[in-house]
């Protein structure tokens, strides 16, 4: 998985025990349409950057499809929980599209901004498959350790709180978008959307 900004260096992944919980919301919402595939969840919080990659993999293919989601992130205001809220939605909103249409969606292979909920949400899909591509580094000699943030306190307390949510529910009050361009996309919201809710009360809009 690669990062939307250049800046982006060095990571702290999610913790193992809030990637399976969110793994486990995509697995119930998704339960009809996931007969043998695997679901893969990767996270990683970089210094100004919040990155979320949901693998979904059919049995017997190598070809994984996947739903990236990138979002602007600030140590300062510590809001790394709400940003991978946001992600979550966004990432589900993806796949919803993507299986209730057999995978014939038009999703951008590069980042591209998109209003969603308000919010500033970069996006786009790949096919890599995680575990060939975690293969590939081990002989590339790639040693995720030293990837990882230098200062991980920040972030650690912070998902640390998340996890004692047991509902992974916070405030939405933190738009991105001016008030004129917050009311354009919620008009755009107000048609008949699909999708599962995962971490907000609102429904999901198309996201291409």
């Amino acid at each position: 998985m690669n990062p939307r900004l250049k800046s982006s260096k060095k990571w702290t992944a999610f913790p193992k025990e809030y990637s399976e919980q969110i793994l486990g919301v995509f697995k119930e919402n998704f339960a009809q349409y996931l007969g043998d595939a695997e679901l893969i969840v990767e996270g990683r919080i970089y210094q100004e950057e919040i990155a979320l990659r949901v693998g979904y993999l059919e049995e017997g293919r190598l070809a994984q499809a996947n739903f990236e989601v990138s979002m602007n992130y600030s140590q300062e205001q510590q809001d790394a929980i709400t940003r991978i809220h946001n992600c979550v939605d966004a990432a589900a909103s993806m796949m919803m599209e993507y299986l209730e249409n057999d995978g014939e969606v038009d999703f951008p292979y590069t980042w591209k901004e998109v209003p969603f909920q308000g919010k500033k949400i970069y996006l786009r899909f790949s096919t890599e498959n995680s575990s060939l591509e975690a293969e590939a580094n081990k002989l590339l000699g790639l040693n995720e350790d030293e990837m990882l943030h230098d200062e991980e306190q920040v972030d650690e307390d912070a998902l640390s709180r998340a996890e004692q949510s047991e509902e992974l529910s916070p405030p939405r009050d933190d738009e991105d978008y001016t008030e004129e361009e917050s009311e354009d996309t919620d008009e755009d919201d107000s048609g008949d959307n699909k999708g599962p809710k995962m971490f907000s009360g609102k429904s999901k809009k198309s996201l291409h």
